[in-house]
């Protein structure tokens, strides 16, 4: 009976070092897994702060183009209010190849001068708004890709 005290003083301490280094296998696979969710949440939150700055860039750059491209378009409707009005005029510099040097020209001093026509100064317009609304379009874009595309906010 002596011997048994001691075998079962032994298995007792065999089955709670046992007992323990499972327990601390879960606690060490536990805070391994916690700092792994830590780390992802940091680095999402890291992602989210990036996005939201991109967006803060994007809508301002949209804010910037859209006042600028309604500044333009108010300038171009004025100019053809006013030379619809008589306020302005349209000037072409226009040169007729086919009049040969030797012709002499020809002169009336009540004639009117030459204008555009009403068609034509129409066409005008559209395509003076047209190439606003490009070049805003492609100034846009090209500030998009400089402040947003290009400039990579740092991870902090």
């Amino acid at each position: 009976m002596t011997w048994k005290i001691p075998l079962i003083i032994a298995l007792l301490l065999t089955s709670m070092s046992g007992v323990t280094l499972y327990y601390r296998t879960l606690y060490y696979d536990a805070e391994k897994a916690r700092k792994i969710a830590v780390s992802d949440g940091e680095k999402q939150q890291i992602a989210f702060e990036q996005l939201n700055r991109q967006m803060q860039t994007v809508t301002a750059l949209d804010t910037q183009h859209t006042k600028e491209l309604e500044h333009d378009q108010n300038l171009i409707a004025q100019l053809e209010r006013d030379v619809a009005d008589g306020r302005r005029r349209l000037r072409v510099k226009a040169t007729c190849p086919n009049m040969s040097a030797a012709s002499s020209a020809s002169r009336v001093d009540d004639a009117a001068p030459a204008r555009l026509a009403e068609a034509a100064q129409r066409d005008y317009f559209r395509l003076r708004n047209r190439i606003d609304i490009a070049a805003q379009q492609i100034n846009g874009l090209q500030d998009y890709i400089r402040q947003v595309c290009l400039n990579k906010i740092p991870k902090s």
